[in-house]
């Protein structure tokens, strides 16, 4: 089964590279014993931990021959390799480096540098790298291997999105764990494959040197902790390797992969389902994805169903693709249990590399595992989000961040139901076997406030009495400590919520402002300072400038000036001072004979008047006063000294403003 789900999992230089290798067996029989022909074989035939084996003992055999002896090595780091074991592969590496076997083939650094760049000892697989290049080998594959191992680096240093990433340690074991699917709606039991010691299987996997694969089943209790994996009934579970799990939507039917070990094929593998019958399967059937004959070798696998059952997503190496493993599609029809013909999902999804193991996120979005996209390395997991209208159809394929997606082979992701966190598949270092289950979760953000009350006269901190009012229905109300400070923290701040902020203090104009977490992706302490102005009647207050155009008395509005948006100063001021009534005063230029002036100021007072009570501030508790060109800020004699038509105007226009008093605080709001 590893042939299919196991050794496309891995940095492999492909299938022709390694086809290559394998043939490049030293010197003929005619000339001198080739101590590798029957590891040859074994590894023809995915064969990798036999093969392992016999180029082992053939390294001991060989004396004289080094080129012969630095191949065996070589050839026995890439069985470690492709069974996942880094540290074998990096051990048989490093005798064939030590007897120059990478002069004369340079695809040893690069296997070097991949082991490496799985390990996250980024700047040797950089240095391995480098080396592959220097010694012939193509220069395109070395800067994507350089470019990933530099984003491996980086990523580790600095993690670019917030995902938690924890080894679910009960579920796993030290042998392979992986496939794993959500088996009930409320994602609270899983099933997936293992090669752990109790597989049905007594033999062994030629590929691997472990038990041939069997599915497990796993529930959680309430506080999330997984149960005692077991296996399924035998109905499913043989001596072969099973896989790959997936549902239907209602949970009624299996769907899994199956792959039948012969010595004398290339261990096919087809799609198989099967029943539910309470705790139990009912028996295995095949699932006719393709049409084939008995020569046909095609692998199937890796099933997944879109979220409404009516299309099966799978992967493939049949004719037809876009090189490597592919995914196709097929479409159900429930009623009938009648499948149409398996179609390419084309090249705006598959790569000339494999892309497997398929998944339907809960919203349609496809996520599936590629070493065709230029992630960090391996397996990657990507994401690709259905066109509108289009459920087949997808746009740009989106590689997922680290810690999701590592520098060794990451796939097989799930969902749990209507959630941003599911489980997936890595052979990470640190796991606790060759291939482990991952839990991830976005962790809630973390948002604090911190606000602090000034007198604006002194800058002395005021004990104000600052309220808090959420748009989820919280609200905290505080008296400011001695130092004029208040604090929402340990998590009362919560992500997409908009919060009002109301200061007072007795004999102080009242302010406030918003803060929101709206949109919000990282953690953030939002810190205000309030400026508290004292109230003096009868004293005039500057407030943004109000605006007109000459001789008119409508708000001035244009790309420079927005005058409503001053008024909404004030405005903001009576809402959060509902005591207040004041007096708004209007001022013009010099222009003009003055009894024109005051009328035209008085019109211009009561626009900002009719402007607040049309935003449901009380009318008696304002009043509009003009006073024309009597209190000039810029004196006629000091506009006549300018020296540009521009700067006149502009003092012109700086006279033509509007303040306001406060007349009284003791307005009490009708009911």
């Amino acid at each position: 089964m590893l042939n299919y789900l196991q050794r496309s999992m891995t940095r492999a230089m492909g299938a022709a590279l390694v086809f290559l290798v394998v043939l490049s067996v030293a010197p003929s029989a005619s000339a001198q014993v080739n101590y590798t022909m029957a590891a040859d074989a074994e590894f023809a035939r995915t064969g990798y931990f036999e093969a392992a084996q016999e180029y082992i003992k053939a390294y001991a055999k060989i004396k004289k021959d080094l080129e012969q002896k630095g191949r065996a090595a070589f050839m026995a780091g890439e069985c470690y390799r492709l069974m996942m074991d880094p540290l074998g592969a990096r051990e048989w590496y490093d005798k064939a480096v030590g007897l120059k076997y990478g002069d004369t083939a340079p695809e040893l650094f690069l296997s070097y540098g991949d082991i490496m760049q799985t390990l996250q000892e980024y700047e040797k697989a950089l240095t391995y790298y480098r080396r592959y290049q220097e010694k012939g080998g193509d220069g395109s594959v070395a800067a994507a291997r350089i470019a990933a191992a530099e984003a491996g680096a980086l990523a580790q240093d600095e993690p670019p999105s917030r995902y938690v990433v924890s080894n679910v340690l009960n579920l796993n074991s030290a042998g392979y764990d992986f496939g794993l699917a959500f088996a009930a709606k409320k994602g609270d039991e899983v099933i997936f494959a293992s090669s752990r010691e109790s597989a049905t299987g007594s033999g062994e996997d030629p590929i691997t040197g472990e038990s041939f694969m069997d599915l497990f089943r796993s529930s959680a209790d309430k506080k999330g902790k997984w149960s005692v994996p077991e296996p399924l009934n035998n109905t499913v579970n043989t001596p072969f390797n099973e896989g790959t799990v997936t549902f239907d939507p209602k949970f009624k039917m299996m769907y899994f992969t199956r792959c039948v070990e012969d010595k004398k094929s290339a261990f096919a593998c087809d799609v198989y389902r099967a029943p539910m019958m309470g705790t139990r399967l009912g028996p295995a059937e095949l699932v006719p994805l393709i049409n084939r004959d008995e020569n046909d070798s095609s692998q199937v696998g890796h099933p997944a169903f879109n979220p409404e059952g009516s299309i099966l997503v799978f992967a493939s190496d049949m004719p037809g693709g876009q090189g490597g493993k592919d995914l196709w599609y097929i479409t159900y029809d429930v009623r009938e249990e009648r499948w149409g013909t398996a179609k390419n999902m084309g090249p705006g999804i598959n790569t000339k590399g494999d892309d497997m193991f398929p998944h339907f996120r809960y919203d349609g979005v496809l996520y599936f595992a590629s070493n065709g996209y230029g992630g960090m390395g391996g397996l990657d997991i990507v994401r690709a989000v259905p066109k509108q209208g289009s459920p087949m159809e997808f746009g740009k394929v989106e590689v997922l961040p680290y810690p999701l997606n590592s520098s060794s082979d990451d796939f097989g992701i799930v969902f749990y139901p209507e959630e941003d966190r599911g489980m997936f598949t890595s052979s990470r270092p640190g796991g606790k076997g060759k291939d482990d289950i991952y839990e991830f979760r976005m962790p809630d953000l973390k948002f604090t406030y911190r606000g602090t009350v000034y007198d604006q006269a002194t800058g002395n901190p005021l004990m104000a009495t600052v309220t808090i009012t959420g748009s989820d229905g919280s609200s905290w109300e505080f008296v400011a400590d001695g130092t004029g400070s208040v604090e929402l923290l340990e998590g009362k701040v919560k992500a997409g919520v908009t919060y009002t902020v109301d200061v007072k203090k007795t004999g102080y104009i009242g302010t406030g402002d918003r803060f929101s977490t709206v949109g919000l992706t990282e953690d953030l302490d939002f810190a205000r300072e309030y400026f508290l102005k004292e109230i003096i009647l009868e004293q005039e207050y500057e407030m943004p400038l109000v605006l007109y155009p000459f001789d008119q008395a409508t708000l001035l509005i244009n790309k420079e000036v927005n005058s409503a948006d001053s008024l909404n100063f004030l405005l903001d001021i009576m809402q959060r001072n509902p005591t207040f009534v004041i007096q708004l005063e209007s001022h013009t230029d010099s222009r003009g004979n003055n009894q024109y002036n005051k009328e035209l100021s008085q019109r211009r007072a009561q626009t900002c008047v009719d402007y607040l009570i049309g935003k449901g501030i009380d009318p008696r508790r304002l009043v509009a006063v003009g006073k024309g060109e009597d209190q000039l800020l810029i004196s006629d004699a000091e506009i006549a000294k300018l020296k540009t038509e521009a700067e006149k105007d502009a003092a012109h226009q700086a006279n033509r403003r509007t303040v306001f008093r406060i007349l009284r605080f003791d307005f009490v709001p009708t009911k």
